[in-house]
């Protein structure tokens, strides 16, 4: 292969690799304003203090705040150096964001069905975003901008549902020592000490088994959608 030619790949690559970033900065700085602003919102609006934290969107919107926020610095700091910084325990991290995501967005579509007990807001802007939005743009951002670590085998995909274990164990400590009352509890299956055991273990299994699904469905994902950034990139015309 020509000199030529090897530079007009290498331009190419920096070009493309340039794109990538911008948009993840774009995007990440977008989720970081959305979720800002609807935090801000349903703080103001259901007056509910710091139980406003008892619901799992919530907490899921700062923790994928604070992540995209963390994004945008890393995204920029490899732009400046065309180096990539990711590491296994980052892109656990943002994996572990995108089931959480998926999750609430899976929840609130099953809640606009009739049979739903308790349909959501979901145009009411906090809902909106924390619950379609944000989560579209966390999963997509990851699909498409993440570099993949190869394929997860299956005792790795338990690190996509980070977020959901650190979420339960904190809620149902506050539950069961009485901090967060009965009638606050977040969602029914969380209440566990007026449930028979039965019940807990099919609870478990239903989240942990979506959990599961998700993180291996989203990381398959990435590993054959991150690369599309770089299609074409080594063709050379021919005059």
């Amino acid at each position: 292969m020509e000199t030529e030619q090897i530079e007009q790949i290498e331009e190419r690559f920096k070009r493309r690799y340039r794109q990538k970033k911008l948009l993840n900065i774009l995007v990440s700085a977008v989720i970081v304003l959305l979720g800002c602003s609807s935090l801000a919102f349903i703080w103001n609006y259901d007056r509910d203090g710091a139980l406003t934290f008892r619901w799992m969107t919530v907490d899921g919107t700062v923790f994928t705040a604070f992540i995209a926020l963390c994004y945008v610095a890393v995204s920029a700091f490899e732009l400046s150096r065309y180096t990539e910084l990711t590491s296994r325990v980052v892109y656990y991290i943002r994996l572990a964001s995108a089931v959480a995501e998926s999750m609430i967005m899976i929840a609130v579509l099953l809640s606009q069905f009739p049979f739903s007990p308790q349909r959501m807001h979901i145009f009411r802007y906090d809902m909106f975003n924390m619950h379609l939005l944000i989560p579209v743009l966390t999963v997509a951002s990851f699909l498409m901008n993440d570099s993949p670590i190869g394929k997860l085998k299956a005792g790795k995909l338990f690190h996509g549902t980070w977020f959901v274990t650190l979420y339960a164990a904190v809620v149902l400590t506050l539950i069961l020592t009485g901090v967060i009352s009965r009638e606050m509890i977040p969602y029914a299956f969380m209440d566990v000490a007026h449930m028979t055991a039965p019940a807990v273990a099919a609870c478990l299994a239903s989240v942990y088994g979506l959990g599961f699904l998700l993180s291996w469905l989203i990381s398959c994902g990435n590993r054959k959608l991150s690369w599309l950034w770089y299609r074409g990139i080594a063709s050379i015309k021919r005059d």
